[in-house]
């Protein structure tokens, strides 16, 4: 439960360092048909049953428009049960999604993002998501909410 907490905190003070060099550079959009692809490093908030964890996405996205891309992303999470430290629920989702982008402001996909290009062809990225996931019977609810920070390169 520390473990989180701790990264949870390096990850926002490190975004605070990113923030003012960002916000000088000029703003940029990527152009149709570029594809960016990038990691993520974060933390899920599961539902009451489970521990808080690490999760990890690896991700595509291909832009249609300089605004609205496809995205392809496959996450891996593996929380405990709680007050079980040896049980573990791994979670392995494989997501598509819409994206639209604006320049100055968040964006919607089930939650929301901000990213700072660090360069005409990179940049880094914060995002939180709230995954649905059905829950059959006779298994635990994998429904939470993740913290992610990543980098993108975009081709």
């Amino acid at each position: 439960m520390r473990l989180p907490r701790l990264f949870a905190c390096t990850v926002l003070t490190s975004l605070l360092s990113i923030v003012p060099a960002a916000a000088q550079a000029p703003a940029q959009t990527p152009d149709t048909g570029l594809i960016g692809v990038g990691g993520d490093i974060g933390v899920l908030f599961p539902d009451e049953a489970f521990e808080n964890t690490f999760t990890l996405d690896g991700y595509g996205e291909w832009y249609l428009t300089p605004r609205i891309s496809l995205r392809a992303m496959l996450g891996y999470a593996s929380p405990g049960f709680e007050n079980r430290t040896e049980d573990t629920f791994r979670q392995t989702k494989l997501m598509f999604n819409g994206v639209y982008n604006w320049e100055t402001r968040g964006g919607l996909n089930f939650g929301g993002g901000t990213e700072y290009f660090t360069g005409a062809m990179s940049s880094v990225k914060i995002e939180g998501r709230w995954d649905i996931v059905s829950e059959p019977t006779g298994f635990p609810d994998a429904t939470g909410f993740s913290v992610t920070v990543g980098y993108k390169r975009y081709f």
